[in-house]
This record gives C-alpha cells, sequence and structure tokens, in this order.
C-alpha cells in the first residue's frame, strides 16, 4: 500500500532565532513595558478622578438622616460616579446590542404572514408542554414566568418566585401581523413599545395607547397597567385591546373576545393570575409626522383642573389629541396640549427634544412659567419617547448634574441608565433603605379631586414635579351584567348620557421633602394614607409600585368578582397566585403584622356580634323595619 507523507516538523535552528530573542527586542522590551506601566496607570488614574469629582459634585449621602444603615448612605454617595462611569456606559452598550439583535431577528423573520403564524404556534405549543407536565407530576407548586425580577418595569427587586413552577416565556417576542387596512396589530405579549415604535411609524401608524417608556412590554400593559397622555379621550391600554389570547393551567389554549364579555373585562389588571398571555390583538391609531405642542401654564391647583376639564370637554376635532400637565410645585404646572400635524410652521417652529444634546424635555416644559405660553412643534417619535433620555425627572435625582450643558455635550450621546440595571445593582439592604428615601407612586382618583389631591401628595411626599395625567374610565358593568373589572367606576362619577367619566393619575416620583431636608420619611405611614384616602374616593393606585395595603385592603380598592369567577373557571386558584401576592414587595420592605392582626381581632369580633344579634333576633321578635333607600349627598365639586 502506498503511505501517506507526513509533512515535515518545522523546529526552530540557532540560525532561525525568533524576533522575540533578537538583540534589538530585548533593548526595547523595557520602554515598552513601561509604556504599558504608564498606560493602565494613567487610565487607572483618571478614573479615580472622574470617580471622586463626580461624588464632590454629585452625591448627596452626606444629608441622609443617620437612621439610614450605612451601606445605603456609602452607595447614596457613591452613586452618581457609579451611574456616570459604569451602569451610563453599560447600558449603552446593551441598548446598541438589544437594537441590533432585534433589527437582525426581525430581518431573518420576515413581516408577519404564515411563518410567523407557525412560529407562534411551535411559541405556544412548548409552553403548553410545560404546564401538561407540571400538571401532570400533580400541580404541587404556583405557576410563575421565569422572567427574573429585576428585568421586570416595576420597583420590586425580589420575584416571590422562588417557590414557585417558572415557566419559560422568553421566545414569545414576535409581531405576528400589521393590518394597515383594518387598524390592528397582533403580536406576542413580549414585544416591547420600542420595538413597536420602530414598526409602526414608518407606516404611519401607532398603538392606541402608545405608551412613553420604550422597554415596557405590551404584554405586561395588557395584564397590568398603561396609561398615555391621549388617554383622555381613549381611555387605558385595556381599551384598545380587541382580543386575549392565554394558555390555562392544563395547558389548554384560549381566545378570549368581547363576546366572552366576563373573561374579557376580567384579564386587565389580573397580573397573569388566570393564565400565561401568549397573544393579543390591539387597535391601531393613524398618525401625523408631528405633534404641534401648546404649553399651557396654570398658576393654581384649582386652574390647572378648570383647564384640563375644559379642554377634556371639547368635542371631536376640537379636542387634544394628547393632554398632560406637569406640576413643579404645589401651586404651578404646565399643561401639555398636543394635536396631531403635518409639517412644522412659523407659529409652531420644529423643535427635536429628544436630541441628545439638548435639555430635558421637563426642564424645557417648565419655561413656560417664566416666559409664558408657546407652541411648538415636535416629531411624533420624539414626542411618544419625550422623557425616555431624563426617566421622566428621575435622572437629575442621580446624576444631579444631568442636565448640565456640558454633562450633555460629553455624556448625553450615551442616553440614561437602564432601569432594570438600576434595580440589578441593589441589594436588599439598599433596596429597602431605598423605599424609605424615595418614592415612586401614582393614584388615580376622580378629575375633580384634583386639587384635594395635590394637597395632600404635597403633604404625604413633597416631591415634585407631579406627573398629571387625565385618563377616561370606561363603565362596562352592562355588558357583564354588574361588573366592568377591577376599575369598576362609581357610579356617581359617570358622565350623564355616557358610559365613563374622566379621573386623573397623579404620580410621584423623586426624594420626598423630608429625606432632602436630613429627616427621616415614614414610607409606611405615607403610603398606607395615600392607599386609604384613594380607596375613600373611588380611585385605585398604580400596583407596580410598592403596596403598603394589606390583602383585604386592595379588594376593598378593586373589584375582584369577574376575576374570581375566571381564575375558579379556568381551574387558576391552585395553579395561579392571587393577584396580591405577585404585586406585593418583597420581604423585608413592610411589616404588615399589626394591621393583618386589628383585621383578624375585627372579623373575629364581627363574627361574634354576628352570632349575638342572630341569637337575639330568634329569641325577640319584632316588626321589620323598612329600609331607607335614600343616598347621601355627593360633595360639592371643587
Amino acid at each position: 500500500r502506498r503511505r501517506r507523507r507526513r509533512a515535515p516538523l518545522l523546529v526552530a535552528t540557532p540560525h532561525q532565532s525568533s524576533t522575540a530573542d533578537s538583540p534589538t527586542f530585548q533593548q526595547t522590551r523595557p520602554l515598552l513595558n513601561i509604556t504599558m506601566l504608564a498606560t493602565i496607570g494613567y487610565g487607572v488614574a483618571s478614573f479615580v478622578i472622574a470617580f471622586v469629582l463626580a461624588a464632590l459634585l454629585g452625591s448627596d449621602g452626606g444629608a441622609l438622616s443617620k437612621e439610614f444603615p450605612w451601606q445605603f448612605r456609602l452607595a447614596a454617595a457613591c452613586r452618581t460616579p457609579v451611574l456616570m462611569l459604569i451602569v451610563v456606559p453599560l447600558s449603552f452598550i446593551r441598548g446598541k446590542y438589544t437594537l441590533a439583535r432585534r433589527r437582525l431577528r426581525r430581518y431573518l423573520r420576515g413581516p408577519g404572514g404564515k411563518a410567523a403564524a407557525i412560529r407562534h404556534a411551535a411559541h405556544v405549543d412548548s409552553i403548553s408542554e410545560q404546564l401538561r407536565a407540571w400538571d401532570r407530576g400533580g400541580r404541587k407548586r404556583k405557576l410563575r414566568t421565569a422572567r427574573s425580577n429585576w428585568a421586570a418595569m416595576s420597583t420590586k427587586l425580589g420575584s416571590n418566585k422562588e417557590e414557585c413552577n417558572q415557566i419559560a416565556l422568553g421566545h414569545m417576542n414576535e409581531i405576528l401581523d400589521v393590518d394597515e387596512d383594518g387598524l390592528t396589530l397582533t403580536c406576542e405579549p413580549g414585544v416591547t413599545m420600542g420595538e413597536l415604535t420602530d414598526e409602526l411609524l414608518p407606516l404611519g401608524l401607532m398603538l392606541q395607547s402608545h405608551i412613553e417608556m420604550e422597554s415596557i412590554t405590551i404584554g405586561g400593559l395588557a395584564m397590568g397597567f398603561g396609561i398615555e397622555t391621549n388617554s383622555h379621550k381613549v381611555g387605558l391600554f385595556q381599551e384598545s385591546v380587541l382580543e386575549y389570547e392565554f394558555v390555562d393551567s392544563h395547558g389548554r389554549r384560549h381566545s378570549v373576545t368581547k363576546d366572552q364579555p366576563e373573561l374579557f373585562y376580567a384579564l386587565p389588571w389580573s397580573y397573569g393570575t388566570v393564565g400565561f398571555l401568549t397573544s393579543l390583538k390591539v387597535k391601531l391609531l393613524r398618525t401625523q409626522p408631528y405633534v404641534r405642542v401648546e404649553y399651557l401654564p396654570t398658576s393654581s391647583a384649582a386652574e390647572l383642573t378648570s383647564q384640563l376639564q375644559r379642554l377634556a370637554a371639547l368635542g371631536e376635532g376640537q379636542a387634544p389629541d394628547f393632554l398632560e400637565a406637569t406640576l413643579y410645585d404645589r401651586d404651578n404646572a404646565v399643561i401639555q396640549a398636543g394635536y396631531f400635524d403635518a409639517r412644522p410652521s412659523t407659529a409652531a417652529p420644529l423643535n427635536r427634544i429628544n436630541v441628545w444634546y439638548k435639555p430635558f424635555y421637563y426642564r424645557h416644559v417648565e419655561t413656560a412659567l417664566r416666559s409664558g405660553a408657546f407652541q411648538e412643534s415636535i416629531p411624533l417619535q420624539h414626542f411618544l419617547h419625550r422623557f425616555t433620555r431624563s426617566i421622566f425627572w428621575e435622572l437629575e435625582d442621580m446624576i444631579p448634574f444631568s442636565n448640565h450643558p456640558l454633562y450633555r455635550a460629553l455624556w448625553g450621546w450615551l442616553g440614561p441608565p437602564e432601569v432594570s440595571l438600576l434595580k440589578l445593582a441593589q441589594g436588599p439592604v439598599i433596596r429597602r433603605a431605598s423605599v424609605y428615601a424615595h418614592v415612586v407612586q401614582e393614584s388615580i382618583m376622580p378629575l375633580w379631586r384634583l386639587p384635594e389631591g395635590i394637597a395632600k401628595f404635597d403633604d404625604w411626599f413633597g416631591a415634585y414635579p407631579l406627573l398629571v395625567f387625565p385618563v377616561r374610565i370606561f363603565d362596562h358593568s352592562s355588558e357583564t351584567g354588574g361588573s366592568s373589572g377591577l376599575l369598576t367606576p362609581r357610579a356617581a362619577e359617570i358622565e350623564q348620557g355616557e358610559a365613563s367619566g374622566l379621573w386623573v393619575d397623579l404620580g410621584a416620583y423623586g426624594v420626598p421633602r423630608a429625606v432632602r431636608e436630613g429627616a427621616v420619611w415614614d414610607a409606611k405611614e405615607n403610603i398606607r394614607a395615600m392607599e386609604h384616602w384613594t380607596r375613600e374616593v373611588g380611585g385605585w393606585q398604580a400596583l407596580y409600585t410598592d403596596i403598603f395595603c394589606t390583602p383585604t385592603e386592595l379588594r376593598q380598592m378593586f373589584d375582584f368578582s369577574l376575576l374570581d369567577k375566571a381564575r375558579k373557571r379556568h381551574d387558576g386558584v391552585d395553579a395561579f397566585p392571587e393577584v396580591y401576592d405577585k404585586v406585593k414587595s418583597e420581604a423585608g420592605i413592610s411589616d404588615l403584622s399589626a394591621e393583618l392582626a386589628a383585621e383578624r381581632a375585627a372579623a373575629k369580633k364581627g363574627t361574634a356580634a354576628g352570632r349575638r344579634s342572630q341569637s337575639a333576633a330568634t329569641s325577640v321578635k319584632s316588626p321589620p323595619r323598612r329600609r331607607s333607600r335614600s343616598r347621601s349627598p355627593r360633595p360639592i365639586r371643587g
């Protein structure tokens, strides 16, 4: 047989010495080492100098009360340089990677169609198989998604998922269909607002409720809370949903429309306690390239309320397409009334508000308090995500000089830190302390209650600016025979001849006044006071925030009647946690043992009183009394 010849091994000979052994290289090696060490030393020194300078200019750890743990005060002292030098660059890199990945994914998948439907069916089958396996295994633990809580848009760090069976849903992130003629969108729940902006705006379309924050998923809005500045006309995000598709605890697939009203209206704000959402069909709106925004300053809470009521009540074609206000102190606010427009004009010049070197939008709006009313034209994409760069107004609390022209020029192009990375950097001690040093709360109240709400927010929080979003709440009780779902409005608040009424979402994000002054702010006491007042006036609390109510108090605020029926009908009671268990803060944030004990004592006392009353009724026969059906008069609107 013919043998294959092997290539000879190359062996260096004394005459083939490497470059590294040459006399010239040996002479230059010390110089190269010195240069490398000098470069590293220069980089480390520059980082240290920048870190110390940013800490001196931006940190307020010294102003914090000594009641806070030392770990939190140290984190507060180092917060600005850590964010500026580490978190912001990482967020920029992650954002670019995410953008490139989703555009590549969209390019490879193509624009919906039959292939997308086939992939979606496979996605749903994979979820169903996980659930059937859990069902066959004896349904031993509650079901939750496998998504980490730090990646979710809520204030919670812990997930409360440790003892649950976690179902993988991370692959549910495809846009399935855009019907330009029928003005509908069908997509999976993991699609984000940023992806939908990229997809829809070039087509001259947007969601009926196109939410501000780019990383929020459409599934989170559908099963939770979604509001925008056109909500004074179209209501909350849930009003845009035409069809829900979900998989129940047995792995069965359900498609739900308004033809099944009790189940359809049970799903908003249910937080996935009936099944796992697998797709949505929602309404779209046709758009114009620009939004003409009128800035109208007001000087009292009463004037602000009156102007919002007037603008929201204007007829079709006159009412603003977008309506909101930003409140800069207890009295002074600026209303932003936006109207779709085809092009800028001399009266409303172009302003690309989200260019990285521009002042933050809320600071730009504030100039109307000094200069008076004015108007301008803003590109639609800039307007839809107008608070992204400043995370509403939170970024200046984290990096106090972030709106300074020098910071914007040198660092602004990197963008803001990602909320998910901010949460990931917290530990349990810092997370707990931050609840008592920082407020994120929203109360949805009847619009005529706004002056009272502003005064109370000032007392409870003293954090400014405040977000003011008017919102129309629709009454669907006639469709279900008694309930509109978790957000069932009081009949007294429904406008005469209408099936809806005007509420307003008042939001506080920032450092409370007491903390800024070096005092202690009691988060539990103040937030519980807000929750109590919100229940009392027929409003609702945003549940992505840290709640301090008990399960009983939550049920007093929200109408669980439809959801309870749906959970029983679809075998969700033993499969999924209660809404309260999904939205409550992690252990150690708030101690409600005294409140829970008081509720148990009151229930026990009430039961004993009921038994005594029943005993007395059977022993003493008295003529029955006719109950009065008169109602207490409604408060005069201010």
